[in-house]
């Protein structure tokens, strides 16, 4: 019980005559020690608060605000991605549009060009028809003025024959044989 009793002298308040204190209850707190405590308290928090929460808290602030406008951007961005892509869609289906415009004008105008060339064949061959025809005309009508005048010639050559020879009948007619003969050849 030595043990016992230099337990007790250390729990001894010095300052108290001796007297030994009792031990503290948990039941009965002591008072001065929880203003103690709260004044801790209170003085640490407003340490902390001017200290480190209110930067801290203006950190966190700071960081909702970046997210949030980062969130703001993305949303932002994507419904400019999405008016982009809207756009993108318009313009190639505006393009396909006018690239068939195009190549049916094409077609319509190649079509058109093939009957053109063909009309224009046509005529240009038919223009070749009419001058040959024409050409044969001029030929014919040429040779029968030639052949007019060469059976007017000769028969004038004839009937001048006939005129200084003027013979009898047989002699007549033996030389118009001859000449009809001739006109033949």
């Amino acid at each position: 019980m030595a043990d016992h009793g230099s337990t007790q002298a250390t729990l001894a308040v010095p300052g108290h005559g001796g007297a030994e204190a009792p031990p503290p209850s948990l039941v009965a707190p002591d008072y001065t020690m929880l203003l103690w405590v709260w004044v801790t308290f209170l003085l640490f928090m407003l340490i902390l608060t001017k200290v480190a929460w209110k930067p801290i808290l203006a950190a966190l602030d700071k960081r909702e605000e970046t997210l949030r406008q980062s969130l703001d951007n993305a949303t932002r961005l994507r419904e400019e991605l999405a008016q982009l892509d809207q756009r993108r869609h318009a313009v190639l289906a505006e393009a396909e549009h006018k690239a068939r415009e195009i190549l049916g004008a094409a077609h319509q105008s190649a079509g058109q060009l093939a009957v053109d060339i063909g009309n224009q064949a046509r005529a240009e061959a038919r223009d070749l028809v009419e001058n040959a025809r024409r050409e044969i005309a001029d030929a014919t009508q040429q040779a029968r003025v030639a052949l007019r005048r060469d059976s007017t010639a000769l028969a004038i050559a004839a009937a001048s024959k006939l005129l200084q020879e003027n013979l009898d009948d047989a002699k007549n007619r033996a030389l118009t044989e001859q000449l009809i003969r001739k006109l033949d050849v």
